[in-house]
């Protein structure tokens, strides 16, 4: 079911919290700029990447007004998918990305449409954010994020309480062979299909929800990963594993609902950080 959009919660993240999530992540899902050609987009990025907004859209405007600036479909791509990344519109967002995942390449034209997915999933359009991530592996099959892709389709059919399908997801992802992926998303993954597999989960589902960002042997790894979360200024914590010999899980949050945990991880997914969403412990 759709949430209202005067949700405080959504709508307090929409207005203030939009533009620092797409600014201080754009690295987990925008592409390299190695190999790019313009140097006035490469410092835009390079603004953007060092949190310094208003001096990436200064660059930015400077590009558009240059005379030179349509001169090459790539950097029109890369701009437009820049401009839609700087904004605190959504709707000035997901025009650029819409366009960028249209008419772009591998490059830009997966990353576009894995934000937009991304957007529905924070807007609790939850139909949308599935068809986006289904189309993005349609349109770019073999892209990088693919992966990336599978984990998300997994959190959107989560929210909607599809739990047999968010675990055929995570299957999927955990089956791709080659993929670029981290091994940090991959043991993510394999933590997620541990709890598929586990029959407490049904009955913790009825309880809380949380977004899970890494399962480890070691506690020490697990406090790393906690405190690098901290200080993008997102809560986590770790959880102590139930079992001897068990994993110790990083957590943020506890939510009533799955789409609340969802939109959480749209945030964590922008300061850096890929997530699943799990039943909250006990």
């Amino acid at each position: 079911m759709r949430p209202a959009l005067l949700n405080p919660v959504l709508n307090g993240w929409r207005l203030a919290g939009w533009t620092a999530l797409f600014l201080t992540a754009g690295a987990s899902l925008a592409p390299s700029a190695a190999g790019q050609s313009s140097p006035v987009l490469d410092s835009v990025e390079r603004a953007a990447d060092l949190g310094q907004p208003d001096e990436a859209r200064r660059f930015l405007d400077d590009w558009f007004a240059s005379p030179e600036a349509f001169d090459r479909q790539a950097d029109v791509e890369r701009a437009r998918f820049l401009r839609a990344r700087l904004t605190a519109d959504l709707d000035s967002a997901r025009v650029d990305y819409l366009w960028v995942a249209v008419r772009a390449g591998d490059r830009y034209g997966a990353a576009a449409r894995l934000r937009l997915a991304q957007l529905y999933v924070a807007e609790g359009r939850l139909d949308h954010a599935e068809e986006d991530l289904a189309r993005m592996r349609a349109d770019f099959p073999g892209n990088p994020l693919t992966f990336t892709s599978w984990l998300w389709t997994g959190n959107v059919r989560s929210a909607a309480g599809d739990l047999a399908g968010a675990c055929a997801a995570w299957e999927a992802a955990a089956s791709l062979q080659g993929s670029p992926a981290t091994r940090s998303d991959r043991e993510l993954v394999r933590s997620a299909l541990e709890d598929c597999r586990d029959p407490r989960s049904a009955v913790a589902a009825t309880e809380s929800f949380s977004v899970q960002l890494g399962a480890f042997s070691s506690r020490e790894t697990a406090e790393e990963l906690r405190n690098r979360v901290v200080a993008s200024g997102a809560a986590a914590r770790v959880v102590e594993p139930g079992d001897p010999g068990g994993l110790y899980r990083v957590r943020s949050g506890r939510y009533a609902g799955r789409e609340e945990a969802a939109r959480h991880a749209v945030s964590l997914a922008e300061a850096g950080f890929e997530s699943i969403v799990v039943p909250g412990e006990p």
